[in-house]
C-alpha cells in the first residue's frame, strides 16, 4: 500500500512538472518586453520601435491570450485536452525562433501574437487537465504551481534577459516549450475526455498510471458522474445551458464577482509597469541602477506568490485581499506623488529610492493577491454549467482591461506624463477595494455546493432588504 500511494505521488509530481514547464514559457512570454523593449528602442538593431509600436508588441501578447481564450469552446472537447496541449507548443516555438531572428517590426508582431494565442490556449486548458488526471490530495498544490511557475517564468526572463541578447534570450526560452512537448507526449489523456469518447480501457490505464494504483473502482464511479453530468449540459447545448443559468441571481453574483476579481489583474496596472520598468526607473534616475530594481521586483512577485500559498490557508482569501489591496493602493499613491513632484520639476533627488520601494510593494501584492487569489475564486464560484462560458468572459475581459490600460499607459505617459496614469491605477485599486469588502465573499475551506448555497443565500437576503 505504501509502495502503490508513493508511486502515486511520484506520477503527479511529474505530472506538474511536465505541464507547468508551458506556464513557465508563459512567464518567459509576459516577462519578454521589459528586458527587450529598450533593446528595440535605441537604435541598436535594424528594429526600430516608436512608442506607439512598443505599446502594440505588448499588447498583441493580450490580444492573443483573448483569442487562446476560445480554445475550450473549439478545441477541448473535439480534440482532447492532451493534443489541444501539444498544439499549443508549437505556436511558442514559432514565437521564440520569430522573436530571436526578427529582423522589422513584423516579425516581432506574430512572434508575439503567436505567443499570446498559445497562452492563451495554456491557461484555460492545462487547469482543467490538471484537475481531471490529479488526486483529490495533490489537486490543490497542482493547482497552486500554476501561479507560482507564471511567477518564475518572469523572474527567469527578468534575471537572464536583461544580460543577453535578444536571439540569446530566445534560444534560451525555446528550450522549454521543446522539452514540454518531448515529455508531455508521454503523459496520458485526461480520463473524462476518454470516458465521453467511450475509450473506456484507455480511461482506466490513465486512471492506474496517474493514482499510481490497480484499484481504481471508486475513481472510476467518480469520472463516470463527472462525465454524465458533462454530458447533460453538452446534450442541452452548452450555450443554452448558460442562457438558463445566467438567469439565475445566483449565476448572476457569480459572474459580477468575477469582474470585480478580474479587475485585480486588469486594471490595477500589474501589465503597465512591469512592461514599462525600465522606463519608469529611468525618469525616476535610480542610483541602485534599473537592472537591479528590475530583478528586485521578479523576485519580490516570486516571494509573494509563494507566501500566498502558505497565507491563504490561515486567513482565507477574503481576508487577503482585503489587506493587500489598500497596501497595493498606497504604494501606488506614493508613486503617483512622486512622478507628480517630479513632473512639475520640484527636486526629489532624495526620494528616487521611492519608485523601487512602491514597485517592489506593489510586485509583493500582486504575486500575493491580485495574480493568485482570482484564479483561485474563479474555479469556486462557478457551477459546471456556466464555468466554461465563465472561463471565456474572464479571459476576454483580462486580455481587453490589460490592453486598454497598456495603451493608456503609454498615451498619457507621452502626452502629460507619467503621473497621469499612475493616478488612475491608484483610483482603479480603491475602488476595487471597496468593491471587494461590499460583494466578494470568504469561500476557503468551502465545497462548491456550500458556495452556491452561499452565494444564494446572500441574494435572497438583498432581496427581502430591497422589499
Amino acid at each position: 500500500m505504501i509502495i502503490q500511494m508513493d508511486r502515486g505521488i511520484y506520477h503527479q509530481i511529474i505530472i506538474g512538472i511536465v505541464c507547468n514547464l508551458l506556464i513557465i514559457d508563459c512567464g518567459l512570454q509576459e516577462g519578454w518586453p521589459t528586458p527587450n523593449l529598450p533593446k528595440l528602442s535605441n537604435n541598436e538593431t535594424s528594429i526600430n520601435l516608436t512608442t506607439d509600436d512598443e505599446s502594440f508588441v505588448i499588447n498583441l501578447f493580450y490580444i492573443g491570450l483573448g483569442i487562446g481564450g476560445l480554445a475550450p469552446i473549439l478545441m477541448m472537447d473535439t480534440i482532447g485536452r492532451k493534443l489541444s496541449l501539444l498544439i499549443a507548443g508549437i505556436p511558442k516555438i514559432m514565437s521564440w525562433i520569430l522573436i530571436g531572428i526578427a529582423t522589422n517590426n513584423y516579425h516581432i508582431y506574430i512572434g508575439r501574437l503567436l505567443a499570446g494565442i498559445s497562452c492563451g490556449i495554456s491557461y484555460s486548458i492545462l487547469p482543467m487537465y490538471i484537475g481531471e488526471i490529479s488526486m483529490e490530495k495533490t489537486r490543490g498544490k497542482l493547482g497552486t504551481l500554476f501561479a507560482l511557475s507564471i511567477n518564475f517564468g518572469v523572474l527567469l526572463m527578468l534575471t537572464i534577459g536583461l544580460f543577453i541578447s535578444r536571439f540569446t534570450m530566445s534560444m534560451f526560452a525555446l528550450v522549454t516549450p521543446l522539452i514540454f512537448i518531448m515529455t508531455f507526449i508521454w503523459l496520458p489523456e485526461s480520463p473524462v475526455f476518454l470516458i465521453r469518447k467511450n475509450y473506456n480501457d484507455n480511461a482506466i490505464k490513465a486512471v492506474k498510471w496517474s493514482y499510481g494504483k490497480d484499484n481504481i473502482d471508486d475513481e472510476m464511479d467518480e469520472i463516470k458522474k463527472i462525465v454524465t453530468c458533462e454530458n447533460e449540459t453538452i446534450n442541452n447545448g452548452l450555450l443554452l445551458s448558460f442562457k438558463n443559468s445566467i438567469k439565475t441571481n445566483t449565476t448572476k453574483r457569480s459572474f459580477f464577482i468575477m469582474f470585480i476579481l478580474c479587475g485585480l489583474l486588469g486594471l490595477t496596472g500589474g501589465a503597465s509597469i512591469f512592461s514599462y520598468q525600465v522606463k519608469i526607473f529611468d525618469k525616476a534616475g535610480l542610483d541602485i541602477g534599473t537592472n537591479f530594481s528590475i530583478i528586485l521586483t521578479g523576485l519580490s512577485i516570486v516571494i509573494g506568490g509563494t507566501a500566498c500559498v502558505t497565507i491563504v490557508k490561515y486567513a482565507g482569501k477574503r481576508k487577503i485581499l482585503l489587506i493587500a489591496t489598500p497596501i497595493a493602493g498606497l504604494s501606488m499613491f506614493l508613486l503617483s506623488i512622486f512622478f507628480t513632484l517630479l513632473e512639475n520639476n520640484i527636486n526629489v533627488y532624495w526620494f528616487n529610492w521611492l519608485p523601487t520601494f512602491c514597485i517592489v510593494i506593489f510586485a509583493i501584492i500582486y504575486g500575493i493577491a491580485f495574480n493568485s487569489v482570482p484564479y483561485a475564486y474563479l474555479g469556486e464560484i462557478f457551477t459546471f454549467e456556466v464555468k466554461v462560458i465563465a472561463g471565456i468572459f474572464s479571459s476576454i475581459y483580462y486580455s481587453i482591461s490589460n490592453v486598454a490600460t497598456v495603451k493608456m499607459f503609454q498615451v498619457l505617459s507621452d502626452n502629460y506624463g507619467m503621473f497621469v496614469p499612475f493616478w488612475i491605477f491608484t483610483i482603479n485599486i480603491f475602488v476595487i477595494w471597496i468593491l471587494v469588502y461590499f460583494f466578494v465573499p470568504e469561500t476557503e475551506g468551502k465545497s462548491l455546493s456550500e458556495i452556491q448555497i452561499m452565494l444564494n443565500n446572500e441574494t435572497l437576503k438583498k432581496k427581502k432588504t430591497n422589499v
